[in-house]
Formats: structure tokens, sequence, C-alpha cells
């Protein structure tokens, strides 16, 4: 979350702990992170947006109105202006969710930018000038490739690969091969420890602690990597493949192709902390990869961008009097 001339004032994951019975807020962003997996029956913990989707209208509001009075006491008097990102491909009704939301926050004014745009304005680019650029979100939701141009996207493409399937997958694989549960903590851990360009035979081994389910106690495990790296490499060949479906789509296109081959991609999101995406993308692409400075943040640095040069950017946003057009 940003304010205007303020910059990034908030950086919490998107979920809230609530009692059970009640359905009162207890906690918040990283305070309630802490607190899952590890409540007792009387607690709940909720992601009410997921894949970049209101999911829990009810829950996504309190979320919402805590981080704001978190920030900025006074702001629930009225926000002047409120621009909210959201994915390629959401749908109307998805749209509608995050307007009515905002309308219940008491937004004298609401609009909506596609995330790829806001990554690509967060990332230095400039969305309107006649200059094709490829933009790969790594998020944790969803992965989005889009190829944006003049103040839209060319072509595109949302997929479910995302940070968070990866480490489920980690975690379910761990449990049935080592018998071994792990926290979505450690998962990530091990993700972010792998790198994928090394050799599929190529074996090194990390430290895992977690839960025995055979002995049932707490164990340690030295883990191999082989397997684990194919589970990335996996995910992140179906990233590959949706990028070349999204340049091969160009055909008719080909100067905006050439603007790709001379730009290259651009990486955002927090997938692109993956050590060695960029090389395993750059060999089985041949176009030259970038990684934006602080991936994790570059759409909200778009988004602060946005509000402090709001009339410059009007014409990427979308309000709530008209229906977006990629």
């Amino acid at each position: 979350m940003c304010i205007k001339d303020q910059g990034i004032v908030v950086n919490e994951p998107t979920i809230v702990a609530v009692e059970s019975e009640s359905g009162e807020l207890l906690a918040f962003g990283h305070d309630a992170l802490n607190m899952h997996q590890k409540m007792h029956p009387g607690i709940q913990t909720i992601m009410p947006i997921s894949k970049g989707i209101i999911g829990d209208y009810e829950n996504v509001q309190k979320l919402f109105r805590e981080l704001l009075h978190h920030v900025k006491p006074r702001i629930l008097f009225g926000i002047h202006r409120l621009v909210i990102s959201i994915p390629y491909g959401i749908t109307e009704v998805g749209k509608r969710a995050f307007f009515d939301m905002a309308e219940h926050l008491g937004a004298k004014e609401a609009y909506l930018v596609l995330e790829p745009i806001a990554a690509a304005i967060g990332a230095g680019i400039n969305p309107f000038e006649p200059v094709a650029s490829l933009i790969v979100n790594l998020g944790a939701g969803t992965t989005q490739i889009t190829v944006i141009s003049l103040g839209g996207v060319v072509s595109g493409e949302s997929l479910s690969i995302s940070g968070n399937q990866i480490n489920n997958a980690i975690i379910e694989s761990l449990r049935e091969k080592n018998n071994l549960a792990i926290s979505e903590y450690a998962a990530e851990h091990i993700k972010l420890n792998i790198t994928t360009t090394d050799r599929p035979d190529r074996e090194s081994r990390l430290t895992v602690k977690g839960f025995n389910l055979l002995t049932g106690f707490p164990d340690t495990q030295e883990v191999s990597t082989v397997e684990l790296r194919e589970i990335i490499t996996t995910s992140l060949q179906e990233v590959v493949t949706a990028i070349k479906k999204c340049i091969e789509v160009l055909a008719d296109k080909p100067d905006v192709a050439v603007d790709i081959l001379e730009r290259g991609i651009y990486l955002t999101g927090g997938g692109a902390l993956l050590a060695g995406i960029d090389k395993k993308i750059q060999s089985e692409t041949g176009l030259n990869v970038t990684i934006c400075e602080e991936p994790q943040t570059t759409v909200s640095k778009g988004l602060c961008t946005i509000l402090n040069n709001f009339e410059l950017y009007r014409p990427v946003l979308i309000d709530n009097k008209k229906k977006h057009k990629p």
C-alpha cells in the first residue's frame, strides 16, 4: 500500500486471523501469518484475496480498514482517490467487487489498473510509447505474461502457476516421499535456495526441519535437491511455454516482435528472486532477460508513480463508468 507523495507505507501479506465463532478480527498481515498453522480451533486464518480476486468480501474489507487505520488513522474519514491493481484477465464481476469495496471504504474516486501495466510503470517503462515491452509478473497467486504498447495490452495470458503453487508442490513431495511435514516458511526457503540452472542430475543436500509422520516427532532431514528442483523447473517450463506462445501470436505484428527482440523480457514479482530463473528463461527463448530492481514491490512502485502523476497515467486506468478493453 502506498500514499501519494509518501511512497510505499505498508508491505504486509494478504491474510487475516479471526475468531472462529464471532468472526472478530484478531490480527492481520505478518502477525496473522505468524499465527498461521499454529492456531487452535478457536482461531482461523483466511486469505481473502486469492489469485488477485476477492474471495471473501467481508474479511477483505476488515483487512483494508485495518491497514488504512494502521497507516493513517484519520484516513477513514474520507479517501479522496483510491487506485487498486488487478490481474490481467479478471472478469467484469471481479472488477465490480473491487469497486464495491472501494465504495464501502469511503473512496470518493476509485480506479483499477492492470498489474502488468502497473509493473511496467514501476520498472521505469513508459507504457504509452509506441514500443512494445514484454512483462512477466511472477506473483504469489498468478503469473501474468503480457506485451504492452501504446497504453494497452497487445497480447497476454494469466497462468495459475505461482509462488504459492510451487510451495504447495514442495510440501506435498516431502510429505509423500520423505514422510516429512513442513511449514510454508520452510517450503519458501527451499524454493529460494535451489538454483534452477543446475544440471538436473546435480545433487546437493538441504537441511530441512519438520514433523516426521512415521515417528510422530519433530525431525531434521538432509533432503536431496534433485526431485525438488524438478518440481520448480516443471512449473517454470510452463511459464516459458506461455512466453513463447505470447510471442508467437505476434506473427501478424512483426514490428512488435522486433521490439521484444531488442528490449528483451522484464521479470517482476517475487518469483523473479528464484535463483537462476533469468538464465533459464534466456536460454529457452534466446531473449535478454532483465530482473527489475526489488521485483516484489514493482507493482506497488507503479501505483505510487500513478498517484503522484495521476493525470498523466489516467488513460491506463479503469473507472466504474467504463469497461476496459485490452
